[in-house]
């Protein structure tokens, strides 16, 4: 299933993407999210004024995408770990929000520094100021930044993990596109889990499409495509290899005869894992968005309740133009498109509800 995530990171290119400018700082007891923005343009930018270079000059955005902090990670004790002053707080949170449009609020400091530090250790560093002159230089970031993601991604997920969601796609919406699709002599069918972690939300729709679909409608060509950031996670997911926990909440009669046994891993059968591919994806980057298209369904769960509202809106509105007409996009419990998108129409499901495009 998809991460229980909790903070994406985007690196941008320039302008013309249209990133969202980051909100004021709230010192309130609230703990509502707030970032102050960033300088941008050739005055005032530069490692040695302490801000950042203007974005789009040095990172290939394509290659990155969500990064996630599952709420659980705030209950860490970070006592040990190198301490920010506020003015390099609001140096990495200003640079994270200017390239990925999610701020950080003061109390996810520690957050920050628990995680950060554990790059340090790996570079012999003992600042954060040389952590951040690091990941600020080009040649040095594309090394380095996919080992930052590593360290502060925390992926919770596992198999059959959101019921009500699954059975609304086994029993209603994909026999109703598929028998559209039949009509109209279409014989594909594709799928998106984005922010899939390791693989386990997509391979559980690949085996509900091969156990309950498939006998239905034969002749048909089913894909499912992965998505993350995390290039750990998709690796593990591309190998298909899977311990106790993931498979925890597994139905005995798909464990037994869509897994094999090897000491204490559960590997997937080779027709499961023929279905799903697995990519790097950045859903906050539009042109990479773009090439995504002619989906029928989209997974997008647990990530836009981390976004502010005009990240959302760009989101769901290039999650929208990679839905096919009539197809569907969950989002998960907590998340709602209330003032975000008019676009979708809200269907009810037992126990659940989804998105459809009209």
């Amino acid at each position: 299933m998809a991460s229980d995530l909790f903070d994406k990171f985007r690196f941008g290119q320039g302008s013309t993407n249209h990133r969202p400018s980051a909100p004021q700082s709230d010192s309130s007891e609230s703990g509502s999210e707030g970032a102050s923005a960033m300088p941008t343009g050739a005055s005032g930018t530069g490692l040695n004024s302490g801000t950042v270079p203007p974005a789009g000059s040095v990172f290939d955005k394509s290659q990155l995408g969500q990064i996630f902090i599952p709420p659980s990670l705030l209950s860490l004790d970070n006592g040990n770990a190198p301490k920010m002053d506020e003015a390099m707080f609001k140096r990495f949170r200003d640079f994270i929000y200017e390239q990925c449009g999610i701020s950080f609020t003061e109390n996810k400091k520690y957050l920050l520094e628990g995680r950060i530090a554990k790059r340090l250790e790996a570079h012999n560093l003992t600042t954060f100021d040389e952590y951040f002159r690091l990941i600020s230089t080009s040649a040095a970031a594309r090394e380095e930044l996919p080992s930052l993601f590593e360290v502060v991604t925390i992926n919770e997920t596992y198999f059959f993990r959101n019921p009500p969601q699954f059975e609304a796609l086994e029993q209603v919406i994909l026999p109703e596109i598929l028998k559209a699709k039949q009509a109209q002599g279409n014989k594909k069918l594709r799928i998106w889990s984005a922010a899939s972690s390791s693989g386990e939300e997509a391979y559980t729709m690949s085996m509900l499409i091969l156990e309950r679909i498939k006998p239905q409608f034969p002749g048909f060509t089913f894909e499912i495509v992965g998505s993350d950031i995390n290039t750990a996670v998709l690796e593990k997911a591309r190998s298909g290899v899977f311990k106790e926990y993931s498979v925890r909440n597994m139905p005995a009669h798909y464990l037994n005869k869509y897994f094999t046994r090897d000491g204490d891993k559960y590997v997937l059968t080779p027709e499961v894992r023929s279905q799903v591919k697995f990519m790097c994806v950045n859903l906050y980057d539009t042109p990479t968005m773009r090439t995504m298209t002619g989906f029928d369904v989209i997974f997008c769960c647990n990530v836009l309740i981390y976004f502010d509202t005009i990240a959302k809106q760009q989101v769901v509105a290039d999650l929208y133009d990679a839905l096919n007409k009539t197809g569907y996009l969950f989002i998960g419990y907590s998340e709602s498109l209330h003032g975000v998108s008019k676009a979708f129409k809200l269907v009810h499901f037992p126990k659940t509800i989804a998105y459809k495009k009209e």
